[in-house]
């Protein structure tokens, strides 16, 4: 009777034993199910930041600088005129796709079109964007380049000043023929002729102590610009 009473106590204790082993290795395995159920979906997330962040990099290209290159190549201008527009103020909100489609046309980073808009004309708080001048980049009258442009047929509304005995501006049939206008130009005056980058174009397009340039705003118009690519495209990143 002992020796079957001591068997049959070592036989419950070994179910005990099997069983209790059998707990613990089941609890652990749901435990790791459980870390990795919770685990996975942020690593994805986090790995889906990043993934955005690097596909915007490659929208907006580097920081912009005074020897920023504005140059770009049709297929690497990747930014969406929604992504652009995005970032717009004032009276050039609703322009993005314009900007994109004149600078891919011409080979221009489109940020750059936009930022010299914002600074000509105030993010568009400015008399020459309106009627009659239309003008978004601060162009003066040119009439041989307008018609070099849009050819001898197109009409062209003439120049004007916004004060008597002011600077003449050139006048656009729309906003939309003056980004196009503005960005022709850039790449026919100042790209063909290997000057590119935002210092060498601010020497000719706005340079300091010119005679419409009273208050000596031209002496910032670099940094200006850069200041303001770099806003739109941190704000893209964002």
């Amino acid at each position: 009777m002992n020796n079957r009473t001591n068997l049959t106590s070592l036989s419950f204790l070994f179910i005990c034993g099997l069983m209790f082993v059998l707990l613990i290795n089941t609890g652990f395995s749901n435990l790791t199910y459980t870390e990795q159920v919770q685990v996975q979906p942020y690593k994805l997330i986090e790995m889906e930041k990043r993934e955005i962040i690097e596909i915007k990099k490659m929208l907006t290209g580097e920081p912009a600088t005074a020897d920023y290159n504005i140059k770009s190549e049709n297929e690497t201008i990747q930014l969406s005129g929604k992504m652009l527009d995005e970032q717009l103020k004032g009276d050039l909100k609703g322009l993005g796709q314009e900007f994109v489609h004149a600078g891919k046309e011409h080979e221009i980073d489109p940020i750059f079109l936009a930022a010299l808009a914002a600074q000509e004309t105030g993010w568009g708080d400015s008399l020459l964007m309106g009627a009659p001048w239309n003008n978004v980049g601060g162009m003066t009258c040119m009439p041989d380049n307008y018609e070099e442009i849009f050819g001898e047929s197109y009409p062209n509304p003439g120049c004007g000043s916004t004060v008597d005995g002011g600077t003449k501006w050139q006048k656009f049939q729309s906003i939309e023929d003056s980004i196009y206008f503005k960005a022709a130009y850039l790449k026919l005056r100042y790209l063909e002729n290997g000057t590119e980058t935002i210092e060498e174009i601010q020497k000719k397009y706005a340079p300091s102590n010119a005679d419409n340039d009273q208050t000596g705003l031209n002496d910032y118009w670099v940094q200006n610009i850069v200041d303001i690519m770099n806003t739109v495209k941190s704000d893209i990143h964002s």
